[in-house]
C-alpha cells in the first residue's frame, strides 16, 4: 500500500486524493511551482483564509534540520503509507548538499525524520571560478539545486543531484522510492548526451553536452511518461548552450532524446529563475531561453519554446524582436513559462521588468503573438505567481527596491497598470512567491524577501491579501522572536498546503508555520 485513497483525480501535476476516513480531501504538492502550469498557486487551501493569517493567530510552529541550503521547493504527500511507521503525510526536502529527507509533516521538528539518503559528493562552487572572475552565485556548493517531481503512481521521486569526483563534474538523475529512499527503475544515470552541430565547443559536426560548463536549475517535469531535465550557464561562463533532455520515466536507463538550443551558436540557457519546465493537458512542453544567438532554424536565444508531446523538436516559439538587444546587455526572459487557464496563454517575464503575455497555440515566431507592458520599473522580472479567475487571472510580480505588484488579465490583454500594488518596499527582485486560494476566493500572496547585498541578514516572510495588495495581513517580522525565517534563499517558493507553510531557508532548515493553537494530526 502506498499513498493512500481509492481514486486520485490528477491535474497539472497537484493530485488530490479522497479519503474515506476523513471529512475532506488533502492536497500533494508534487511538481515545482504547485503543478505543470506553473501558476505559483494551491487553489483547494480551506484552511488559512485572509481573517486566520494574523498576529496572535498564525505564526511559526517549528522547523525540520537539514544538512545544506535549500533551493528546491519542498514537496508534500499526504496520506503515504510508511512501512513500519503507519500512515503519514509527508514532506520531502532536498538541499544543496546532495540530502534528500523525508519528514513527517506534522512533526515539525527533527523528531519528525523518517528517512534521510545522501546521493554523493555536491559539486564545491569553486570549480565553476574563472581566471578573472570568481563564481559567487551560488555557493560554498552545487548538489541538488533544482526541485524534484514526484509520480504518486509509480511511488517515485525524480531528483538531479550535482556531483563531483576524480572526473570531474557530472549531473546524475535518481529515482527514489517514496517510502525509503532507494534507488529504483535503474538509476542513478549521469545526464548525458550530444547533437548534430557545429557551435561552441562542438567538435567534428557534434556537440556534446558538458557538464562543467553547464548547471541543472530548472524544476524537473514529468509529463507524456518523460523526465524532462533542462540545463544552462553558471554565469554566462565558458561554451556554454541552453539543454534539454527526455528520459523514459519507467527506466532511466534507456537513451534520453536530447536537444540544443544553439548547437550551431551558442548560449540560449534554460534557466528560468529556478522555475520548471511547464506542460499543458496536451503534452506540449514549454520553455524559455536566455542570452544567446538566435536564427529561427537552430538556435532559439531569447525565445518562448513549444514542444510536441512526442520528441523534442521546437514545434513553435515567441522571440522578442529586440531579441539582439536583450542579449547583449544581459536582460534576457528570466521568469516563466506559466501557463494561463492551462495552455490559453504563456507568461514570462525578463531581466529589463517587461511583462510577456504570449498566445500559447500560436507563438508566431520572431516578433509574433504577445503582448509587451512594463511589468516593473526598476530591476528584472525572476518570478511570478498567477491567480485564475473567471476569464482572467491576477498576475503578481515583485520591483527590485520597490512594491509587490498585482496585474490583471482580462479579454485576453493584461492591463499596462497594476491593479494593486503594496505598500511593503523590498530590496530584492529574487523573492519566493506563492498563492493559496479557496478557488476564486479567499486568496493570500506569500512572498519570501531578503537583502541581496547580505545573504547572511535573515529573511522575511510576508502574507498579503492576493485581492488588495496594500493589506498585509502578516509578517515575520512582527513577533521576530517567535517567528524568526532563517537565512532568505532566492528564487525558492514556500510551499503552502493543508493549513500549513513551509519555507526553504539557507539556514540548513524549512520552517514551518501555520495557526498557532492545538492541532489534530491528519492522518
Amino acid at each position: 500500500m502506498g499513498i493512500s485513497g481509492k481514486r486520485a483525480i490528477e491535474g497539472a501535476g497537484t493530485l488530490l486524493f479522497a479519503f474515506c476516513a476523513f471529512t475532506h480531501a488533502q492536497v500533494n504538492v508534487l511538481t515545482a511551482n504547485y503543478g505543470n502550469d506553473r501558476t505559483n498557486t494551491n487553489s483547494q487551501e480551506a484552511t488559512l483564509t485572509p481573517s486566520n493569517v494574523a498576529s496572535g493567530h498564525f505564526g511559526k510552529i517549528g522547523a525540520f534540520p537539514v544538512d545544506g541550503q535549500v533551493y528546491a521547493q519542498p514537496l508534500f504527500v499526504s496520506g503515504l503509507f510508511m512501512p513500519g511507521k503507519g500512515t503519514r503525510n509527508v514532506v520531502f526536502i532536498l538541499t544543496q548538499h546532495n540530502s534528500v529527507f523525508a519528514y513527517d509533516a506534522d512533526i515539525p521538528s527533527g523528531a519528525g525524520l523518517l528517512w534521510r539518503v545522501n546521493l554523493g559528493p555536491s559539486i564545491p562552487s569553486t570549480v565553476f571560478d574563472q581566471p578573472d572572475s570568481p563564481y559567487e552565485d551560488i555557493a560554498p556548493e552545487i548538489g541538488i539545486l533544482s526541485t524534484g517531481v514526484i509520480d504518486a503512481q509509480r511511488q517515485i521521486l525524480y531528483v538531479v543531484s550535482g556531483n563531483y569526483g576524480a572526473d570531474g563534474v557530472a549531473y546524475r538523475l535518481h529515482a527514489l522510492d517514496l517510502m525509503t529512499g532507494s534507488e529504483q527503475l535503474n538509476g542513478p544515470v549521469t545526464i548525458g548526451g550530444g547533437v548534430p552541430g557545429a557551435g561552441a565547443d562542438s567538435q567534428d559536426g557534434a556537440l556534446a553536452f558538458d557538464p562543467l560548463w553547464h548547471i541543472q536549475r530548472p524544476g524537473l517535469l514529468l509529463a507524456n511518461n518523460q523526465l524532462y531535465i533542462a540545463c544552462g550557464s553558471h554565469a554566462d561562463a565558458g561554451s556554454w548552450h541552453g539543454w534539454l533532455f527526455g528520459y523514459n520515466a519507467g527506466d532511466l536507463s534507456q537513451p534520453p532524446a536530447v536537444v540544443s538550443l544553439s548547437p550551431n551558436g551558442y548560449g540560449a540557457s534554460i534557466w528560468q529563475s529556478g522555475r520548471g519546465l511547464a506542460s499543458d493537458a496536451g503534452g506540449n512542453v514549454y520553455a524559455i531561453t536566455g542570452n544567446g544567438d538566435y536564427d529561427g532554424t537552430t538556435d532559439f536565444g531569447e525565445s518562448f519554446l513549444r514542444f510536441g508531446p512526442a520528441g523534442l523538436s521546437v514545434a513553435d516559439w515567441y522571440t522578442p524582436s529586440n531579441w539582439q538587444d536583450l542579449a547583449n546587455n544581459d536582460y534576457d526572459l528570466s521568469a516563466g513559462p506559466a501557463l494561463i487557464h492551462g495552455g490559453q496563454f504563456v507568461v514570462g517575464g525578463d531581466k529589463n521588468g517587461n511583462l510577456y503575455l504570449v498566445k500559447a497555440g500560436l507563438m508566431g515566431g520572431l516578433g509574433g503573438n504577445a503582448q509587451i507592458i512594463v511589468g516593473v520599473q526598476w530591476g528584472g522580472i525572476f518570478n511570478l505567481a498567477i491567480w485564475n479567475q473567471a476569464g482572467g487571472a491576477y498576475v503578481y510580480v515583485q520591483e527590485q527596491s520597490g512594491p509587490l505588484e498585482c496585474f490583471q488579465l482580462s479579454g485576453g490583454a493584461l492591463a499596462a497598470a497594476p491593479i494593486s500594488v503594496s505598500k511593503v518596499i523590498t530590496d530584492s527582485a529574487y523573492a519566493g512567491l506563492a498563492v493559496s486560494a479557496n478557488g476564486t476566493s479567499g486568496g493570500i500572496v506569500w512572498e519570501t524577501t531578503g537583502d541581496h547585498n547580505n545573504p547572511a541578514l535573515p529573511g522575511t516572510l510576508h502574507a498579503f491579501d492576493a485581492a488588495n495588495l496594500s493589506n498585509e495581513l502578516w509578517n515575520s517580522n512582527k513577533n521576530a522572536a517567535a517567528d524568526a525565517l532563517g537565512k532568505f534563499a532566492k528564487f525558492a517558493n514556500p510551499t503552502v498546503v493543508n493549513g500549513r507553510v513551509y519555507v526553504p531557508t539557507w539556514s540548513m532548515a524549512v520552517t514551518v508555520y501555520g495557526l498557532i493553537g492545538p492541532r489534530t494530526r491528519m492522518h
